[in-house]
């Protein structure tokens, strides 16, 4: 009995930490592809989750880096992160790099990240372009970080 207790608690944590729950309001983003391509309308903010056993880097590649540089941005196992587009995009790219102890690789997105957006979300005026609003954070951390910087996720 003892033996199966420990085998519970130790199996339980990986259990919770791949769930995909979102936040009340922020409605989920179907990935298909391994590279998703985002495409706004209006400026917006995502949730994004990392869904996987591993750290992940979440990157944004540009084609040509002259003024526009890409990002990278670190996404530990079952934290989120928040990113704002406060601009519109016609394709917007995110790629997903497999960080283990001495291996690196890139891997479908659709596999390890869950993403979501808030439709209504308000962005204060001062913030603009795209960027991270918060990184690597429990979902509650992160909400209320963000809300403390003037945004508002779901008006109502």
């Amino acid at each position: 009995m003892k033996c199966l207790c420990l085998i519970l608690l130790c199996v339980l944590p990986l259990v919770t930490t791949a769930q995909e729950i979102y936040p009340k309001g922020c409605v989920p983003w179907v990935i298909h592809d391994p590279i998703p391509d985002i495409d706004n309308k209006k400026p917006t903010v995502l949730m994004l989750h990392n869904l996987s056993t591993n750290d992940l880097w979440i990157t944004h590649p540009v084609k040509s880096p002259g003024a526009q540089a890409g990002f990278s941005s670190l996404l530990q196992m079952g934290k989120w992160s928040a990113l704002v587009l406060n601009r519109a995009h016609k394709s917007f790219l995110l790629q997903c790099i497999e960080s283990k102890p001495g291996h690196e690789q890139q891997i479908s997105c659709a596999d390890v990240l869950a993403i979501c957006q808030w439709p209504n979300s308000k962005i204060p005026e001062d913030k603009t372009g795209v960027f991270w609003a918060g990184e690597n954070m429990d979902l509650s951390p992160l909400k209320a970080y963000i809300e403390r910087q003037g945004f508002v996720l779901d008006p109502q």
